[in-house]
């Protein structure tokens, strides 16, 4: 009888910082394809990359698709489709470092959107994280000549993290009768005929093809989508739930510092300190409700993180049968976003 080799928890931890780092990275990406692309043809692009590796990869679970999973696809697609619209136009006005925090409150925000859309009580520790969220942003944009600051860059950070918790939430509600990769292909497919179609009217197509304008939107494609949503996948399976939302709460961490090494951008004291409380308000929600759910997902090996997720809160309102399917949900990351 043949055995399947179990891989030591260091490899699952591995993969996981590789994923942290990928996405971190991404925010990079997408200010260096900026300097060539137009905001639309680059989300175009870089979703028709991951839309073709994904499909190359899992084309036989498309011989099922059905008429309700391209329904399922287009709502989830459009919300992923203008969150990285909101995403990447504020790039165009804001420090990639300030952005990259500013996305990971998404992670604060769909507990409260889960309140709004299903009733469902806000936990202790989630009003604690976003008390010290909102404490944290107010740092970020505090400034010594102006004081606080709030500009379209930073509306449009907000907006970004307000749509991916609108995302989160609907994935969250589909992949309960939908399959899971399928569900995550067909969004992508719609957010790249979205962002092309929305190019086409409001944007002139790249007169020429450069190695400077390939390299960022090919970083993005293959690997802060495609590559991170297979790592994800993989290192979930083979290290604990704790372990994990520590690790890939790190993307906003690694989203400022390859800002300021690759990008030169300074870093101010009150940027430090706001992403500092941020960072801690993501660690808390993400650490407490993997504590919390624990004793009804004893077998899980996946758990709730940032932009393509079931977020802090979202399970409690299900049965113990569609909980079972949602965990599935992670299984579609690839947070996709930055």
């Amino acid at each position: 009888m043949k055995t399947t080799k179990q891989l030591p928890p260091w490899f699952g931890d591995l993969l996981l910082c590789i994923t942290a780092l990928v996405w971190g990275g991404g925010f990079v990406g997408v200010q260096k394809s900026l300097e060539t692309l137009s905001p639309f043809y680059m989300i175009g692009i870089r979703f028709a990359i991951a839309s073709i590796m994904l499909t190359v990869v899992f084309w036989k679970k498309l011989k099922n698709i059905t008429k309700q999973d391209w329904i399922s696809g287009t709502i989830v697609g459009t919300l992923l489709f203008l969150g990285f619209t909101f995403q990447t136009i504020g790039a165009m006005y804001l420090s990639i470092g300030k952005l990259a925090f500013l996305t990971a409150l998404n992670v604060i925000m769909v507990p409260f959107l889960v309140y709004v859309i299903y009733k469902e009580r806000v936990k202790g520790y989630n009003i604690i994280a976003g008390l010290i969220a909102i404490v944290g942003f107010s740092f970020l944009n505090l400034t010594k000549d102006t004081g606080f600051s709030l500009g379209i860059g930073e509306i449009l950070g907000i907006l970004c993290a307000l749509v991916f918790a609108g995302h989160i939430t609907s994935l969250g509600h589909f992949s309960k009768k939908d399959d899971i990769i399928i569900l995550a292909i067909t969004q992508m497919v719609v957010c790249c005929i979205l962002a092309f179609v929305f190019a086409l009217i409001f944007e002139k197509p790249p007169a020429e093809i450069t190695m400077q304008m390939a390299v960022p939107v090919i970083y993005l494609g293959v690997f802060s989508t495609f590559v991170a949503f297979l790592f994800q996948t993989i290192g979930q399976k083979y290290t604990s739930s704790s372990r994990a939302a520590i690790i890939l709460c790190m993307e906003s961490v690694f989203g400022i510092v390859f800002s300021v090494i690759l990008l030169g951008e300074r870093v101010t004291t009150n940027v430090i300190i706001g992403a500092v409380l941020i960072f801690s308000s993501v660690l808390i929600s993400e650490y407490m409700h993997v504590k919390t759910t624990s004793h009804v997902r004893s077998n899980s090996h996946v758990i709730t993180t940032s932009r393509v997720k079931t977020a802090s809160g979202i399970e409690e309102h299900l049965s113990k049968e569609d909980r079972d399917t949602i965990e599935n949900v992670i299984e579609i990351k690839k947070k996709f976003q930055a």
